[in-house]
């Protein structure tokens, strides 16, 4: 098997609380990623950025039937080491500021995702 370590992997989430459905497999990917010792970060942009406003996560399940919501994934992916980012730009569409957003996010302007995709290894968008 391939040695992963230290690998820059960058997953650019588009997709926001309105498709339920396409928020997780983003973060189960990137979790997946830091497992293997890589460098993970999660680039949330567009309909991304509501899901990381302070009480929409817990709002997201994907099986009704399990006590999983996106707020649970978000709080895995920060403990497995996976950064989460989000654009500043998209920050001002969703008229949200730093004070809304969950614990564990960084902003970044929108001129910051063209070095991290050209700095990493592979780039997943969603």
């Amino acid at each position: 098997m391939d040695d992963f370590e230290g690998k820059k992997i960058l997953v650019i989430q588009t997709h926001g609380v309105e498709t339920p459905t396409r928020t997780y497999s983003p973060l189960f990917y990137a979790m997946a990623a830091a497992a293997m010792e890589m460098d993970v970060m999660v680039w949330f942009t567009m309909n991304g950025t509501n899901q990381l406003k302070k009480g929409e996560a817990e709002k997201i399940k994907l099986d009704p039937t399990s006590d999983v919501t996106l707020k649970t994934m978000l709080e895995q992916a920060i403990d497995s080491g996976v950064k989460l980012r989000v654009c500043q730009q998209s920050l001002a569409l969703w008229n949200m500021t730093q004070d809304d957003l969950i614990d564990g996010v960084e902003i970044l302007g929108a001129t910051s995702i063209i070095n991290l995709a050209l700095e990493s290894d592979h780039v997943m968008y969603f």
